[in-house]
């Protein structure tokens, strides 16, 4: 009998980002004001949003979070 194998979990060296109403409408205008979830890129997103703190990855996450809901 094999035993598994089992992957140990890999913490994000990025701290994790509470999205609050207000940081989160302020993402939503950007992807808007950039043409939609569709055309807009994390790099421009975070660009328009120039939010001390955040990261290309919290952008990218949240993108893939907004693209998942209005599926």
């Amino acid at each position: 009998m094999k035993t598994p194998i089992v992957r140990s979990y890999v913490r994000s060296k990025v701290p994790r980002l509470r999205w609050n109403s207000d940081l989160h409408n302020s993402f939503v205008q950007a992807v808007e004001q950039l043409g939609g979830e569709h055309r807009a890129t994390p790099k421009m997103v975070l660009q328009l949003m120039d939010v001390r703190g955040l990261t290309i990855s919290h952008v990218k996450s949240h993108l893939q979070v907004l693209k998942f809901v209005y599926i």
